[in-house]
């Protein structure tokens, strides 16, 4: 458990200290029709600078923590933040910040049947080469 702990934060540390900050399109706060009861979710798409959508791209997901909502990936100044969105755009990935149908760090089946939904709904817009999941 220790190891795995450490190897996120050096994860975490690289992200925030090694990544020069990028600019990314303007975030599009999506709307979209759960398959799982018919309820409206949201989540923010951000597309990269000069993105061909003919071309592979990489997917980053970031999962807000506790007490927060989809737009603290998005907006939050603070170092984890700021870092995975500059990692998305200085790569080229597309970068998604999805809600969890409730302000909670705890992601439950709801939330997590949305966030399968995300990404096919998304693989079926663009070019998906990976996926990628932080927070």
């Amino acid at each position: 458990m220790h190891r795995r702990l450490s190897e996120m934060f050096v994860v975490a540390v690289w992200l925030t200290c090694c990544c020069a900050a990028v600019q990314a399109a303007n975030p599009q706060d999506v709307a979209f029709t759960a398959k799982l009861d018919g309820s409206e979710q949201r989540y923010v798409l951000m597309e990269p600078e000069g993105l061909d959508k003919e071309r592979p791209v990489g997917m980053l997901i970031a999962l807000h923590g506790h007490g927060s909502d989809r737009w603290q990936f998005v907006k939050d100044e603070r170092g984890e933040c700021k870092a995975a969105r500059d990692a998305a755009a200085k790569r080229g990935m597309l970068y998604i910040s999805p809600d969890y149908r409730a302000r909670a760090s705890w992601m439950g089946p709801a939330a997590e049947a949305d966030l399968v939904q995300i990404i096919e709904e998304v693989k079926g817009r663009y070019r998906v080469s990976k996926v990628i999941l932080c927070g």
